[in-house]
């Protein structure tokens, strides 16, 4: 796979639940190994979540 590729599949949150999943169900392992997978993926819902409130709040103006 090509280098620009690899780097633009950190954007996607389908890379980090397949890991997450991954780990869960075939490895067993619990948060201590998988946090910096959820942290993605919190961090992706919060910038997410401020876009549509702030595209949202200007709809009501």
């Amino acid at each position: 796979m090509p280098l620009v590729v690899q780097w633009l599949t950190y954007l996607d949150p389908l890379r980090y639940m397949i890991v997450i999943i991954r780990g869960l169900f075939l490895k067993g392992v619990g948060m201590d190994v998988l946090w910096p997978q959820y942290l993605a993926l919190v961090t992706m819902g919060m910038v997410v979540f401020a876009g549509a409130v702030g595209r949202f709040r200007k709809r009501l103006d």
